[in-house]
């Protein structure tokens, strides 16, 4: 397997988001003071359990990239079958053993995030909108865990809130991006059952909606000013922004500049909150 195939399939910026979502909770829910060894390597187990997760959905959507994903490592032939399937279960068992260190009740948690990935790519992920959720939902998770592994659950909820909503936009953009090859291949997503302009109005629709839910934690005093100045100068214009690429243009590259809008939004929020939590 060569070095930089492994990095490419694993996504690597994906999971240094994955990473420093653990700790930005742990620090939120808690201090500075927070980030022991075992929010390290909670935030370790997180990172490989989604390498995983990355590594066994490319090896289940081999032929669907053929299609619409021509420039990942499989489709490429970088890598083959076999080595993806090897590296899968590697990162799940260092995943598994780094969780192990931490305690019991993280192990069984890490056990659960493995196995729903797992079970996304071969099965949810054809459901429509419960695949949009899921995916939404495993972003979120390491927001909430985090708050887990220094004792304070509750504090991990906003963060991990927004994390959610905002990855369940990003992921109805990504259907909306590979309707071509899911049309071929007979995968139903909600962009595929329902057009793309109706996907465009509801995507739209769903970021208004958080641009007045992510100002309410400043309104009911839960974070400071700075929050507020931050989510007012920086997020929400940003949002702002893609509701206009998505409403001019509805092309393929204007998707994935807005996909990709959409991620660097969520960290600018997620800055947003540590910064006024």
């Amino acid at each position: 397997m060569k070095l930089i195939a492994i990095i490419k399939i694993i996504r690597p910026i994906n999971l240094i988001i994955t990473f420093l979502s653990v700790i930005i909770s742990a620090v939120i829910s808690a201090s500075f003071d927070s980030l022991s060894l075992i929010v390290i390597l909670t935030a370790l187990s997180v990172t490989f359990s989604f390498a995983a997760g990355n590594v066994i959905n490319d090896v289940i959507d081999f032929e669907i990239d053929k299609i619409n994903r021509p420039e990942r490592v499989l489709p490429l032939g970088l890598m083959s079958l076999k080595s993806a399937k090897g590296l899968y279960f590697i990162t799940v068992g260092i995943s598994l053993l780094l969780s192990a260190l931490v305690a019991v009740e993280i192990l069984v948690i890490m056990i659960f995030l493995n196995l729903l990935l797992l079970l996304y790519s071969t099965n949810l992920k054809r459901i429509i909108l419960l695949s949009n959720f899921v995916v939404a939902f495993a972003t979120a998770f390491p927001l909430v865990l985090g708050g887990i592994v220094v004792e304070n659950f509750f504090g991990g909820l906003i963060p991990a809130g927004f994390a959610f909503f905002t990855n369940f936009i990003r992921e109805i953009i990504k259907d909306s991006e590979d309707i071509k090859g899911d049309s071929i291949i007979g995968v139903k997503t909600f962009p595929q059952k329902f057009g793309l302009d109706f996907s465009v109005a509801l995507i739209i629709s769903l970021i208004i909606l958080l641009i007045v839910i992510d100002m309410l934690p400043f309104f009911y005093r839960i974070y400071s000013a700075e929050y507020f100045v931050l989510i007012t100068i920086l997020v929400n214009p940003l949002f702002v922004y893609v509701i206009k690429l998505l409403y001019n243009n509805k092309e393929l590259a204007t998707l994935r500049r807005a996909s990709n809008l959409i991620k660097i939004n969520m960290m600018l929020g997620l800055l947003a909150i540590l910064i006024g939590a």
